[in-house]
């Protein structure tokens, strides 16, 4: 399998920067991960790790190289290009040589895809009425759930009251104290 094939790229121009990065990062990588191209244009390569646990899509990592300069960070999970305005705890923008962007990059893709991440869940009546994904070193919350019709009774009058259910009605898993099960779901300790 090529460069081109690896990383899901089609018939692109791509210029011999891009392609020595991508060769470094898919030499580096090693087949430990399967990042992807998910954009290219305006002179730019975004190659994107989607970050996921079993059947909740959790965060996207993306690179984006730009001439020689590299960014790093999360990206939107809805469009997969858009970065934070400031860069995340882990995110980075940097100079250099393919290869040294590479080692960066994959540094940042191997992070993200090793991070553990925990499930919450807090159960009524032996049924899950809300769970939580989160990174277990930073809580970053990743993905929540809650069913009102499984929760008990009473229970999201006192969330409204005590400000945990937002204008939309979404209702904050912070309020709902200790969970009664937690799991490690991906990553290790």
């Amino acid at each position: 399998m090529d460069d081109r094939a690896y990383f899901e790229l089609g018939d692109e121009e791509l210029t011999s920067f891009q392609l020595s990065f991508l060769a470094a990062l898919r030499d580096l990588l090693d087949g430990r991960l399967r990042p992807y191209c998910a954009g290219f244009g305006d002179d730019a390569l975004l190659v994107a790790l989607d970050v996921d646990a079993p059947e909740v899509a959790l965060v996207n990592v993306g690179l984006e190289l730009r001439g020689n300069q590299l960014r790093g960070d999360r990206i939107s999970v809805h469009d997969r290009s858009s970065f934070p305005p400031t860069p995340t705890r882990d995110g980075f923008v940097l100079e250099g040589d393919p290869r040294e962007l590479a080692a960066r990059g994959c540094e940042l893709l191997t992070t993200y895809a090793r991070r553990p991440v925990v499930l919450h869940e807090w159960l009524h009546r032996r049924k899950v009425y809300a769970t939580c994904h989160l990174f277990e070193d930073t809580g970053e919350r990743l993905a929540q759930m809650y069913r009102g019709d499984w929760a008990p009774r009473g229970l999201e009058a006192k969330l409204v009251a005590k400000g945990f259910v937002n204008d939309g009605g979404w209702v904050q898993i912070a309020g709902l104290g200790k969970p009664d099960r937690v799991t490690l779901v991906r990553g290790t300790r």
